[in-house]
C-alpha cells in the first residue's frame, strides 16, 4: 500500500487515489464501469504507471511530429515517399489496411508517421542524418536512446508495471531528449 505521502503527492498532481475512478460509459442498458471491481493490486500499478504512460505518451507523438515536421521542412510534403525505407512503408501500408477494414473502429492516425513501430523512429532519424545532425550529438545516442527507451514503451503499452530503476531511466533518457532538442 503506498503511504499517505505518496498518496497526497498522486493527488497533487491529478490522480485520484482516494475515491475509486470509474470510466463512465453509462447508457440506459448499462451503469459505469468502476474501478473498484478490479483488485487493489492492478489498480495501484495503474495509478504507479499512468504518469509513466503520460510521458512516454508525450515523448513518442512529440518525437513523430519532429521528425514529421522537420524532414516535410527540408524535402517536402512527399517527404515520406522520398525519405522512409521501404521495409517500413510496406508495415505502415498493411497496417493501414488493416484498419480500414475495421470500420467499426477509427483509424489511430492519419499520417504515416504515427503508424510505424517506435524503434523505427531511429531508423528513420540515422537515415535522414543530414537533416537532424544539428540536433543530436550522434546517431548512436539516438539508436541508443530509443533501443533502451523501446523495451520500457513495449512494458507500458501492454499495461506491465515497470520496476523504479526503469522508470529511473526513462525520466533521465527523457530529461536528455528535452534538453537536447528543446
Amino acid at each position: 500500500m503506498l503511504l499517505n505521502s505518496e498518496l497526497e503527492a498522486l493527488e497533487e498532481i491529478g490522480i485520484t487515489t482516494r475515491e475509486i475512478p470509474s470510466l463512465d460509459i453509462s447508457s440506459k442498458e448499462n451503469a459505469p464501469i468502476s474501478l473498484e471491481d478490479f483488485s487493489p493490486v492492478i489498480r495501484l500499478n495503474a495509478i504507479k504507471m499512468a504518469s509513466v504512460y503520460m510521458a512516454f505518451y508525450c515523448f513518442e507523438n512529440s518525437a513523430r511530429d519532429l521528425i514529421k515536421e522537420r524532414l516535410k521542412e527540408r524535402i517536402g510534403n512527399d517527404w515520406w515517399e522520398k525519405t522512409v525505407p521501404a521495409k517500413i512503408k510496406e508495415e505502415v501500408k498493411k497496417r493501414k489496411n488493416k484498419d480500414s477494414k475495421n470500420k467499426w473502429h477509427a483509424p489511430r492516425a492519419l499520417d504515416e508517421i504515427y503508424y510505424i513501430d517506435f524503434g523505427d523512429m531511429s531508423n528513420i532519424i540515422c537515415n535522414q542524418w543530414e537533416h537532424f545532425e544539428d540536433l543530436f550529438p550522434t546517431q548512436d545516442w539516438i539508436r541508443t536512446r530509443i533501443g533502451d527507451l523501446k523495451q520500457s514503451r513495449n512494458a507500458i503499452a501492454h499495461n506491465n508495471p515497470l520496476a523504479e530503476r526503469d522508470v529511473a531511466r526513462i525520466k533521465m533518457y527523457l530529461d536528455d531528449w528535452i534538453k537536447q532538442v528543446g
